[in-house]
């Protein structure tokens, strides 16, 4: 009686144990499972915009090669109007993928037609191909952004695509347009030829990426209730949150949570009252916004019923391990402390541990097993960990190639122009992130050196794309002009265009003319520079990117030989020591004004100060300086 009361009290010991190690390894395969379910809709999206991403790039190539096959043609034939219907009709048949070709041309170039000309060419159906002048008063397109951005194009390789468009003049559809200007014999720009693109390969690449993941994870749509609870779909955006293309609509508070943060990497949303995993990409060539939303329970959908199949196995498992316990505790006693050992091992993370072979197929050896099982789980943990801790890693990875890939747009080759002895320059930016919002630039041309320094407001990646922007846009337009409240004005416009995150950049431009040392300059709303040791009574004026319609005016100065500039961002006052004290302006005017070396020495002095001020206290702002002197030049 004794004996069976101590058997029962052993067996439901066993019992508890088995039970507590299995709903341990059921929680670590279980929560595994539902990470692994997360990265795995999170790949899922990846692929989805990797492939539409690959097909857009692909369709703009193939127009990049055609438009410059077509454009030779047209140019070739620009003797009367008719030649030029003519040739776009022919260069449309020679090219059936394409829904239309067009040329516009500058006002009165054909008399006959008035102040407006454009020849447009389109399949009317799938044989048939329709000519048409839609060029007028109502369709001026001289005041198109297309045709404006396309006259303007320099180069002969180079090409502009636009924005998505409601076309209103022949088939009421959405289109983008691949735009280049057209030269005549002469080598003068006359026009704009281009070609259209309808959104026929975005629908058919929604549906077909949706019928591909459906498919995968073995879904069948219920005909009565199309929204089950498994639910994948594809919305491709404007840049304003109307949707262009896909099956499913969002809301509009989810849509301008989507427009306000212009990329989202994959994170629960609520949308359509549910929780849905939300990933979004802007589509550069087109301007468009992708969105790929999977809901929860579709992405948990592997996980759930894994959880459910444990639950069954281990409750079959139990039942088992109790009858047979209750049948040979007795012979277990001894197994069980060798067994123990082992669980030591394991426990001291021994996941390799061989366990020994039981003769009796009874509880010892169930639990035996258990511990095989064990091992595994703890094996599979370690290579998830692993996996995860991988993936971070690679993250990590590509933050690097994009400080690398920023940091090289920028000049860093000092001395900046060795063969000249009528200036020297030295700048250096340091980002307090990965990425920054800093940037700087100078080149020279017609014997002025243009140079500018700014700061964009806000910091990582959305500060560092609008940096990007900025100082490809300084080198455009002061390639055309060396007035700098034109350069500021002009790249303020652009800027303001399509800024939704409202955001800015302060800005300083100078002009310096090398034979006369006359420096003429335009501030946006960056701070004044030193010079000579002497903050200038700089007019301060708004930065870029607050308002579109905003003037700017320009300040002089004469530079004598060996006067020196030094310009930085906010990123040098507003460096904080551990006591949160600012470095300021006075620190800065302290330096400079005592200072007789080098540029290149002035902004390592700057630098060593402001670091030995700041010590071990972490920066929140990017650090950019920039110091140019003038010397004589030597005959």
């Amino acid at each position: 009686m004794k004996r069976s009361k101590l058997s029962r009290r052993i067996t439901w010991r066993v019992i508890g144990i088995v039970i507590f190690f299995n709903v341990l390894i059921f929680g670590a395969v279980f929560y595994f499972d539902l990470v692994a379910s997360r990265l795995e809709g999170e790949l899922r999206s990846k692929h989805v915009i990797s492939a539409i991403e690959g097909r857009l790039n692909t369709i703009v190539e193939v127009v990049k090669t055609t438009s410059r096959n077509n454009l030779d043609a047209v140019e070739a034939n620009l003797q009367s109007p008719e030649a030029v219907f003519q040739t776009l009709e022919k260069e449309l048949k020679l090219n059936p993928h394409l829904v239309g070709c067009f040329a516009a041309f500058e006002p009165d170039y054909y008399p006959e037609y008035g102040r407006w000309f454009e020849a447009y060419a389109y399949f009317a159906d799938s044989t048939h191909i329709n000519t048409q002048q839609i060029g007028s008063q109502q369709h001026d397109y001289f005041n198109g952004v297309w045709y404006e951005k396309g006259f303007n194009l320099e180069s002969a390789e180079e090409g502009y695509l636009t924005d998505p468009y409601f076309d209103d003049t022949v088939d009421r559809r959405m289109y983008c347009s691949y735009v280049r200007p057209i030269r005549d014999a002469q080598g003068r720009k006359v026009g704009v030829y281009g070609i259209d693109l309808n959104f026929n390969w975005i629908y058919t690449s929604i549906a077909l990426a949706e019928r591909m993941v459906k498919d995968s994870e073995e879904i069948v749509d219920d005909q009565e209730d199309p929204d089950d609870g498994n639910e994948f779909f594809i919305l491709i955006l404007d840049g304003k949150g109307q949707k262009i293309a896909g099956t499913k609509e969002l809301d509009e508070e989810t849509i301008q949570v989507i427009i306000k943060e212009d990329s989202i990497e994959y994170r629960p949303m609520r949308a359509n009252g549910s929780t849905y995993f939300i990933t979004t990409e802007r589509l550069t060539p087109t301007g468009c916004i992708l969105v790929i939303a999977q809901q929860r329970d579709f992405v948990f959908l592997s996980g759930y019923i894994l959880g459910a199949i444990l639950i069954v196995f281990m409750t079959i498992g139990i039942l088992v391990i109790f009858f047979f316990t209750s049948h040979a505790i007795r012979h277990a006693i001894k197994p069980l402390a060798f067994l123990s050992k082992l669980a030591h091992q394991v426990a001291h993370g021994d996941f390799t541990t061989p366990l020994p072979t039981f003769k009796h197929n009874d509880e010892v050896a169930y639990l035996r097993d258990s511990f095989d099982t064990m091992q595994q789980s703890l094996t599979q943990y370690v290579e998830e960990l692993k996996t995860t801790t991988a993936a971070k890693a690679l993250m990590q990875s590509e933050l690097n190639v994009a400080r690398n890939i920023q940091m090289s747009m920028l000049p860093k080759t000092f001395p900046a122009f060795p063969n000249r002895k009528d200036i020297d320059l030295y700048a250096t930016l340091t980002p307090a992130k990965a990425v920054g919002g800093d940037l700087y630039d100078f080149f020279i041309r017609d014997e002025k050196l243009f140079f500018c320094i700014g700061d964009v407001s806000g910091k990582g990646v959305p500060a560092s794309l609008v940096m990007a922007v900025s100082r490809t846009l300084f080198r455009n337009i002061a390639a055309h002009t060396s007035e700098p409240h034109r350069i500021v004005e002009t790249m303020n416009i652009n800027i303001c265009e399509g800024n939704d995150n409202c955001m800015f950049v302060t800005l300083f431009v100078g002009v310096l003319d090398l034979p006369t040392g006359h420096l003429c300059y335009c501030n946006a709303g960056h701070d004044a520079p030193f010079v000579q040791g002497t903050q200038t009574d700089c007019k301060s004026n708004l930065p870029i990117g607050v308002d579109p319609d905003l003037n700017y005016s320009d300040q002089e100065l004469n530079m004598v030989p060996g006067s020196m500039l030094f310009l930085y961002t906010d990123g040098l006052t507003e460096a904080e020591n551990a006591n949160h004290e600012l470095f300021g302006r006075e620190r800065v005017a302290a330096v400079v004004s005592t200072f007789t070396g080098s540029p290149q020495q002035l902004v390592e002095t700057m630098t060593d100060a402001v670091l030995q001020f700041a010590g071990e206290t972490e920066q929140h702002d990017d650090l950019t300086l920039f110091a140019l002197q003038y010397k004589k030049e030597e005959i």
